[in-house]
């Protein structure tokens, strides 16, 4: 992470609009809440969350995380492989065209962090990676608040992976997930320490027997297609994770 954030404020109500996290508040509140109460029912942590205020209305803002990771090659003297995760909103340059957003998608440690598993891995895409001031983390968290992570990310969540991938081409198929409800849909999301991200990951659209839907772009392709291929094929990392 760099030192400075990539922007020192944006409001809650700017992160919904122009990031894209709909339910960050409710999502920062249900991590506070499972932090302070380790031991609790996700009954009991909803519970506690509806008493939790946050003293803040914005968050410093950072644009891009940097990763670095083993490779797989038996040779102990293989530099490092470095990795990065794109999150930006869209922006209007100085001649008034518009650049897209972007919020890549990471392989998130869903496990204790000792085992590579696909049962242990999950997909999301990353909408705010964000920091908590020291005295906010100390007022959310009490005496936890050294071992509360710097640096946190709103993200929404794919499914889960399946034991096994497809047998024709060995790919996984992962697809949005949503809570459903008589009016709308809500994608599945949650805060997590930035740490728990392992790397940026691709994802290969599902075209179907047909042609491509003539809105998608590649710009806008994760967020009207709904069904995906995990592509492992970006990095040695990957390949050797899937």
């Amino acid at each position: 992470m760099t030192k400075h954030p990539s922007m020192p404020a944006v409001s809650f109500d700017n992160l919904a609009i122009e990031y894209g996290a709909d339910d960050i508040i409710n999502a920062l509140v249900g991590f506070v809440a499972q932090i302070t109460n380790p031991q609790s029912s996700r009954q009991q942590i909803a519970i506690a969350g509806m008493q939790i205020h946050l003293p803040m209305t914005s968050v410093p803002v950072f644009h891009r995380i940097r990763i670095s990771n083993p490779t797989h090659h038996e040779y102990s003297d293989t530099p490092n492989l470095l990795d990065a995760v794109h999150i930006r909103p869209a922006r209007v340059d100085s001649r008034g065209r518009t650049t897209a957003g972007r919020f890549d998608t990471v392989l998130v440690d869903i496990g204790d962090g000792l085992s590579s598993d696909v049962s242990n891995l999950r997909v999301a895409q990353v909408r705010v990676v964000f920091s908590l001031k020291d005295h906010h983390r100390e007022r959310l968290f009490g005496e936890l608040h050294t071992e509360v992570a710097t640096h946190l990310a709103y993200v929404q969540w794919f499914s889960k992976f399946t034991v096994m991938p497809s047998l024709q081409h060995r790919l996984y198929k992962l697809k949005r997930c949503y809570i459903r409800d008589a009016d709308t849909n809500y994608r599945v999301a949650e805060v997590i320490p930035v740490n728990k991200i392992r790397c940026s990951i691709q994802l290969f659209p599902q075209f179907g027997s047909g042609t491509a839907p003539r809105q998608w772009t590649p710009d806008n392709v994760l967020e009207e297609c709904e069904t995906f291929y995990v592509n492992p094929f970006t990095s040695d990392y990957t390949y050797g994770l899937l």
